[in-house]
């Protein structure tokens, strides 16, 4: 078994502000921070890719009751991929990051809620 060395992921698993609908999660995340955290400029040094996972509420449920196990709580995962952890953790240790992007996170995730998954990838099958 073997790791890739070339690249890492971070995955973080977001609970939506409860203000917010589903709907509206999606639409703030997708547009206004997604526009805002990609046009840092550390950002488009830093990362290789940068994925949004928005949970889909019907096959959520349907997955539920077929694996007879509870309803998942997240709402979304960001997936950030880059060269190294080190370079994911200068974008959220960055000046400009904790000004802009921190505050705008209200908006629409519960932050001390998520939850972040360091990951080493191998991949088993590609099609």
């Amino acid at each position: 078994m073997s790791f890739r060395t070339d690249r890492v992921r971070l995955a973080i698993l977001l609970k939506r502000n409860p203000t917010l609908t589903k709907e509206e999660f999606s639409q703030y995340w997708l547009g206004t921070h997604a526009a805002l955290f990609s046009g840092l400029a550390i950002v488009k040094t830093n990362l290789l890719k940068y994925e949004q996972a928005h949970t889909n509420e019907p096959v959520l449920l349907q997955l539920a009751a077929a694996m007879g196990a509870p309803k998942s709580e997240w709402d979304g995962m960001a997936i950030f991929e880059a060269e190294s952890y080190v370079k994911i953790f200068e974008i959220f240790q960055s000046e400009e990051y904790q000004k802009v992007v921190v505050p705008d996170e209200k908006h629409f995730i519960v932050r001390q809620a998520s939850q972040a998954l360091p990951l080493d990838l191998n991949t088993v099958l590609d099609q």
